[in-house]
């Protein structure tokens, strides 16, 4: 096929979803594919990288199940899956029986059995199976839906009918991704999406927020959460765009504890009641009270507080047997017995190894079958035994033999293909259809698309982003346009609106080490920039002065030993500040800084703007340069390629003082930054300014201590009589209106907290308050007179040493009451430790 200047050559193998086997392009496909070719392909190709673009910007990525720590940017092909309206409308009331039907499995299997008893299924299919929960025997959701949202995997086959090849019951992932790929391609496409009359998703949500809150068993206002595994898991991005999207706090297991019978969110403002969970965890991970396994995390006793009626949970515990794959093997005998016909959608051809005339034949096949575990947690992904080398498969037939029960065998099905920009042009690729269903009124709403997979070849047989598949938005054509439909301007729903909700104190705390961690990554760059500045200087420091220098950096990033052990280092510092600056493994380092920044950014993107998350994506982006190139440049202004970083973190702290509401998110982060910057403020004068060989050599690192503070053009400004330590003492520490001041930051953090207690009601003075009103009392009471006074016996400034130690531990006894009073300390490690970083 050629359209102005695309070609596409479909393998006639398979069935194509835009042309016949004849070679002529499908009705609903005619114009589409029109102005698709009057595009061109260049033109075609700039919009894509303008998609993947907008993709990285909004933040969207995936992590591959086996790699949690590796982010990649969601993958989205540019040409949409398109269905006609008639085709829909079938596919559509199969869901939606589909759904009806996995309801009815549901609740029987949880209730009365009656498949059991009638032996429409034997009973070690579920009994043998660890989505089974015994603990959830008899609990039951208010109203006649036991399933509340439900995912179907589909293919179509060669003769062009749809097939289900696996169901998602506990946690269904992918309603996220298709709404951020819906919103891409309109903007990159605005004017074929709105002339191709496409159905809308957002009724899907609005029906989906209805019934949560019909479930709620506590009336009005009632208390949604979305639950997620936490913020570096394989579909974060999702669960954080679609918390924002529904208009939920996002919640991790640590958030919520059970007590008195009920389950609570835990805040600053105390605890409060929580009536629904639509959860995004699976079973085994939800309660760690009934999980039969390993997986760790959970809330303990939430499974006996769903059985007492306290709190629904969306869905229910326990619809993981759903998912049991060996259930497809007696659909039709389960249709017959709930619905007396067969269904609409039929599953891919199944054989359960537990069966013994199952065995035989899979045993016969069994180098022509595709594997697959019953329970997906344990099994990990379907297996092709054809594509194993003969000791792999002999392997896999042993393991099968062991336990057959575990097991499943199918047929690999051939996909249907469609057409993908593949950076040439067009080439086909196989795909599969995610479709979704949502429990509405007395049967089940369809969202009108859904998540369309394609693989990353031709001829593979893995169409999942885990394998680097790409994805593509689903387009249902109606014949005439759609009215607007937002989920916010419609939003009329009980408890739509709470602007006294206070966060979870696990968001609170990223975004306090969030604030300090990007202040510290930037004192270090500051630092080590000006120690570059220095060493290529035409005027460069005295030997002496330029080792305390070095120290300074090693003290106060804490890469110890550093400088201030091998003093082989002072005669090449290169390699050394190379590493302080780009090792991401050492503890300290500013390469080490800003990965916990973006960790703890992480932990709260539901909270942060597209234009917070663009800045963290440079962020991510100037880390990866600076350490490709910096080694290359250290003896030709290496300062120069540290300057990208500091904007951004500039950018950053910019931006959250001119976006962010001054709620406690926002005064949290500035709490962070404004105690990280007095901390460093003060260790930096600690280690350079205290001694040297003369008082005048002190004096002399006056000059780039006050340029690494940001405060060089202030002092020259203020002082026309040259660099004076007690001058750029008065300036660093007590000018209130310089903002890089010590004085400056503890008296913003005193106003922070009064905020705080202002707004919790607090009367009493509080340990945090006090500990910021002592400090501020042993900085004000300090004389500067005294301070400056220089120890000729000592050489070096000793008053102003032990006046400086004593405020540094003045400076952490802050920290630590601030992080008593508000963050939570009994739920395991916190997500910005990165395994042993320092807490004060």
């Amino acid at each position: 096929m050629t359209s102005g200047g695309l070609v596409y050559t479909p393998d006639h193998k398979q069935y194509d979803e835009v042309m016949t086997a004849e070679g002529a392009i499908r009705e609903h496909w005619h114009y589409p594919m029109q102005v698709l070719g009057a595009m061109g392909a260049d033109a075609l190709l700039e919009r894509q990288r303008t998609a993947k673009r907008i993709l990285r910007d909004d933040g969207a990525s995936y992590s591959p199940g086996d790699q949690l720590n590796v982010s990649h940017t969601w993958n989205l092909d540019l040409l949409p899956l398109i269905l006609s309206s008639k085709e829909w409308e079938g596919v559509e009331n199969a869901l939606r029986e589909r759904a009806e039907l996995l309801n009815l499995i549901l609740a029987d299997l949880y209730g009365p059995r009656t498949l059991i008893y009638n032996r429409v299924i034997p009973p070690e299919l579920v009994f043998g199976h660890p989505g089974f929960l015994r603990a959830c025997d008899g609990v039951q959701l208010p109203g006649e839906h036991q399933l509340i949202f439900h995912a179907s995997d589909l293919v179509r086959n060669t003769n062009g009918s749809w097939l289900v090849i696996g169901d998602r019951t506990q946690a269904p992932s992918g309603t996220g991704y298709a709404l951020e790929n819906r919103t891409v391609l309109r903007r990159v496409m605005p004017s074929l999406f709105r002339e191709a009359h496409v159905h809308r998703l957002a009724n899907f949500f609005l029906q989906w927020r209805k019934k949560l809150m019909e479930l709620s068993p506590s009336g009005d206002a009632p208390l949604v959460v979305y639950l997620t595994q936490g913020a570096f898991q394989e579909s974060s991005f999702e669960d954080a765009y679609l918390a924002n999207y529904l208009g939920y706090p996002l919640v991790q297991s640590r958030d919520l504890t059970v007590r008195k019978g009920a389950l609570w969110l835990k805040s600053l403002d105390g605890l409060r009641r929580v009536d629904v969970v639509l959860r995004r965890v699976d079973d085994l991970a939800a309660d760690p009270v009934i999980a039969r396994s390993s997986v760790g995390g959970g809330v303990p006793g939430l499974a006996e507080v769903a059985r007492a009626g306290n709190v629904v949970i969306a869905n229910p515990l326990g619809s993981g047997i759903l998912e049991n794959p060996a259930l497809a093997k007696y659909m039709p005998a389960i249709a017959r017995h709930f619905l007396g016909r067969d269904l609409r959608l039929n599953s891919v051809q199944t054989w359960w190894c537990g069966d013994p005339a199952d065995l035989d034949y899979v045993k016969q096949n069994f180098d022509e079958m595709l594997i697959r575990h019953t329970c997906r947690a344990q099994g990990g992904h379907s297996v092709f035994v054809s594509e194993l080398d003969p000791q792999k498969r002999q392997e896999l037939y042993n393991t099968v033999m062991l336990r057959p029960y575990n097991y499943v065998a199918q047929y690999a099905v051939q996909p249907s293909q469609t057409p993908v920009l593949d950076g040439r042009g067009l080439s086909s690729r196989p795909l599969v259809l995610r479709g979704f269903t949502v429990a509405a009124g007395n049967s089940y709403s369809v969202m009108p698309g859904g998540l369309t997979h394609v693989g990353v070849q031709q001829d593979t047989q893995h169409i999942v982003s885990q394998y680097g598949g790409g994805s593509k938005d689903t387009w249902i054509l109606a014949s005439e346009p759609e009215s607007q439909l937002s989920i916010i301007e419609n939003e009329k729903l009980r408890g739509a609106t709470d602007r006294s909700f206070s966060l979870p104190s696990r968001v609170i705390e990223n975004l306090f080490w969030f604030g300090r961690y990007a202040e510290r990554a930037e004192a270090g760059l500051r630092l080590v920039r000006t120690v570059f500045e220095e060493l290529n200087s035409i005027e460069p420091l005295p030997d002496d002065l330029r080792q305390i220098l070095l120290v300074a950096v090693t003290q106060l990033t804490g890469t110890f030993p550093g400088f201030t052990k091998d003093k082989a280092k002072f005669t090449a510092p290169e390699e050394e500040l190379l590493d302080v600056v780009a090792n991401r493994q050492r503890f300290g380092s500013i390469a080490y800084s800003l990965e916990a920044v973006l960790h703890a950014a992480g932990g709260v993107k539901e909270l942060f703007s597209t234009d917070m998350l663009r800045l963290t994506n440079d962020l991510r982006d100037g880390m990866d340069y600076l350490n490709t190139h910096l080694a290359d440049n250290m003896q030709a202004a290496p300062e120069e390629l540290l300057d990208p970083l500091i904007t951004t973190l500039l950018a950053l702290s910019g931006l959250s003082q001119e976006s962010m509401v001054r709620g406690r998110a926002w005064r949290f982060m500035e709490m962070g930054r404004r105690l990280e910057r007095a901390q460093q403020t003060v260790v930096l004068l600690r280690h350079t300014l205290v001694y040297g060989a003369a008082e005048s050599g002190t004096v002399s690192l006056l000059k780039p201590v006050l340029g690494s503070l940001e405060s060089r053009i202030v002092y020259k400004r203020y002082y026309r009589s040259g660099y004076q330590l007690d001058k750029g003492l008065e300036l660093l520490l007590f000018d209130r209106e310089n903002p890089r001041s010590v004085n400056f930051q503890l008296e913003a953090l005193r106003q922070h907290l009064e905020a705080i207690a202002e707004a919790t009601h607090s009367a009493r003075v509080t340990d945090d308050m006090r500990s910021v009103l002592k400090t501020l009392n042993h900085l004000l009471l300090a004389r500067v007179e005294e301070l400056s006074t220089f120890d000729a016996d000592a050489e070096e400034f000793t008053a102003l040493a032990t006046w400086l130690e004593e405020l540094e531990e003045d400076l952490k006894a802050v920290s630590q009451s601030v992080a008593d009073r508000y963050f939570d300390h009994t739920s395991g490690p916190q997500p910005v430790d990165m395994g042993g970083m320092e807490t004060l």
